[in-house]
């Protein structure tokens, strides 16, 4: 009998020894969090990009596909994590989702010569901003955009932009506490041409968002932010 209750309690002692174990590894995969989502982002665009590629080269031409006076019409998916890289003692550890539809017209023609052949590509981009980290909230705005285009590589179109806009938010953390928020965005990304008049897209965005001192506190946030999307052309 002695034995048997001795059995039972090294048995339990076992059990209870491997669920200390299992929540200290989640814990400590907890902060991993930001790493393992661009992780996620980066193999997502990864996938999307060599899927579409390896249907080999789409005839892509350029000058009619950014030819003066085409609508583009897109819809982007993304998410981000805050930076520190304003070096603050203390930050909130945001996160986020987001959905950015997208409307712009070409107003030029394609300019330059070689791989520096260019198009610029001016428009308005819907911003819905759902946070999931430190607590749910949501910011709702819109945004002038401007992207410019290498077109003279090939199909695969790299592109600058920046992007700038205001909107309505109920974000209350230190850095920023108010139901106004403008927001700053400047990134880089590339563009395949995956069929005539149709494009998908991954992008890096440096975002900052900040209540341009009408209220206090105002430190404002920076956020590490991807972007991955589709476009249409109509010519």
């Amino acid at each position: 009998m002695a034995e048997g209750s001795r059995s039972l309690t090294r048995g339990r002692a076992a059990r209870v020894s491997r669920g200390m174990l299992s929540e200290f590894r989640c814990r400590r995969a907890g902060g991993g969090v930001g790493k393992r989502a661009w992780a996620l982002w980066i193999v997502m665009g990864t996938l999307v990009l060599s899927g579409v590629v390896s249907r080999g080269a789409t005839a892509f031409d350029p000058e009619a596909e950014f030819a003066k006076g085409t609508t583009i019409v897109g819809l982007q998916i993304g998410g981000g994590v805050q930076n520190n890289i304003a070096d603050d003692s203390a930050i909130s550890g945001i996160s986020f989702l987001t959905v950015t539809p997208r409307l712009s017209h070409l107003p030029f023609e394609p300019f330059g010569s070689g791989w520096l052949r260019s198009a610029i590509e001016p428009g308005l981009e819907g911003w819905f901003q759902y946070y999931v980290e430190p607590r749910v909230f949501t910011a709702e705005g819109l945004k002038a955009a401007l992207r410019y285009h290498f077109i003279g590589v090939g199909p695969l179109v790299p592109y600058l932009e920046v992007t700038a806009g205001a909107g309505g938010t109920n974000l209350n953390v230190p850095e920023t506490r108010s139901h106004f928020t403008f927001v700053l965005e400047g990134g880089a990304g590339v563009s395949y041409h995956v069929a005539p008049a149709v494009a998908v897209n991954i992008g890096y965005r440096f975002q900052h968002i900040s209540n341009g001192n009408t209220a206090g506190p105002n430190r404002g946030v920076n956020s590490n932010t991807g972007v991955l999307g589709v476009s249409y052309f109509f010519h």
